[in-house]
């Protein structure tokens, strides 16, 4: 195989009229500028919707383990009696909506 025939199997990466790259974006496979940071689809055309989104995932995952662990402080303080299956999972996942709305919020750009 010579270095010329291994040229002809490589795809040229779109271009758009004005000669800039484009790339595909995992998420929606739409084209996306080379140089962007984020996807405009996906994150809003300042990024915002992408952190805010990003913020909110991380919130609830923090609130799921928070909501574990208030719930098990919760069980062994009532007894294992009183400690049904509804308030437990009640308290998880009110910790893990709270978390959610922290997380956005805090991610939010001014």
């Amino acid at each position: 195989m010579n270095a010329e025939g291994n040229r002809a199997n490589v795809a040229e990466p779109p271009t758009r009229e004005n000669g800039s790259e484009m790339i595909f974006c995992r998420s929606c496979e739409q084209l996306v500028p080379a140089g962007s940071l984020y996807c405009p689809h996906c994150c809003g055309k300042d990024g915002r919707r992408g952190a805010i989104r990003r913020g909110a995932f991380i919130g609830g995952v923090f609130g799921l383990l928070a909501g574990g662990l208030a719930a098990a402080v919760w069980s062994t303080i009532v007894g294992p009696e009183q400690a049904t299956g509804e308030p437990v999972v009640t308290i998880t996942l009110a910790c893990a909506a709270i978390g959610v709305v922290l997380g956005a919020i805090h991610n939010r750009k001014e």
